[in-house]
């Protein structure tokens, strides 16, 4: 059996990682996702914003179950530190902040890009703390939406009760 690694769960890791359960049920499947929410329309962000998309749930194209119905292995809140190509093992920080090795046949990176910072001097050391917002992932939406709701005190949005499926 083939065993491959995927790291990045938004559009680009997911298809890959579908595409190759379509091609071949028998591959063993990880992808290894930074946050928690694999397969996102990051595109859809904005339009979150304005309203057009509520909730916050519909910008996902599959839940976390959905994924991993299809025979895939998800590792969410799972940074990758460190690939061993001639050991052919991906190096993960854990959740919990453990360090681990996954063994691979096959290894595709999918994490997409990264926002563009166009040059502005400073931008990369500011943070929504700072009140400068870089919206590339969920939990940016979630940052700038908790300063763009007057009194909000909580640490996630008030509509947030976990991504469960």
């Amino acid at each position: 059996m083939t065993h491959l690694a995927i790291i990045g769960g938004s559009d680009a890791g997911i298809s890959a990682a579908l595409r190759a359960r379509e091609l071949d049920p028998t591959t063993d499947v990880t992808v290894v996702v930074a946050d928690e929410y694999p397969n996102f329309s990051i595109c859809g962000i904005p339009y979150y914003f304005t309203g057009e998309v509520a909730p916050w749930r519909s910008l996902a194209h599959r839940t976390s179950a959905d994924l991993e119905a299809t025979g895939m292995t998800l590792r969410l809140n799972t940074y990758a530190t460190g690939i061993d190509v001639t050991g052919q093992r991906l190096e993960v920080r854990t959740p919990a902040g453990a360090t681990e090795q996954i063994a691979y046949d096959e290894l595709i990176v999918g994490t997409g890009a990264l926002p563009s910072r166009v040059g502005i001097t400073g931008l990369d050391r500011l943070t929504p703390a700072d009140g400068v917002h870089v919206i590339h992932s969920m939990g940016d939406t979630f940052a700038l939406h908790r300063d763009l709701t007057p009194g909000s005190l909580s640490p996630d949005p008030p509509f947030w009760g976990g991504w469960v499926e």
